[in-house]
């Protein structure tokens, strides 16, 4: 089974009226990265509105926030995206107070371990 194969079988499905409801809606979206043990190394948080979601060009959100302006683009993967409990959200980082967002998506970004292509 070739690597292509394999990122086939893995790719998550895309359900494109969901994609089509995102657009518009505030987002938050939490970054854990985790070092090749499973240690939090750092997290990241960024907010701001869908502008466009597809299979082929993921989830463009114009951010708001420390980082207003910037366009910053999530996989194509619906998994990680939930609707928000209504509340108050305060960013771990920032200390911004983002009040009542549409939608929350959650990433956790794994290092591979530094030793694994050792000869």
């Amino acid at each position: 089974m070739t690597e292509e194969t394999v990122r086939e079988i893995l790719k998550p499905e895309w359900n494109k009226d969901a994609g089509l409801a995102y657009i518009g809606k505030y987002i938050l979206v939490g970054i854990t990265y985790l070092d090749h043990k499973g240690n939090e190394k750092v997290r990241q948080q960024m907010h701001g509105i869908v502008e466009s979601a597809s299979e082929t060009d993921g989830i463009k959100i114009n951010l708001k926030g420390v980082y207003d302006g910037k366009i910053w683009t999530m996989p194509p993967d619906q998994r990680a995206i939930s609707e928000a409990s209504p509340g108050t959200y305060t960013l771990h980082m920032t200390k911004e107070k983002i009040e009542n967002p549409d939608l929350l998506a959650m990433w956790t970004m794994q290092g591979p371990d530094p030793h694994e292509n050792d000869v």
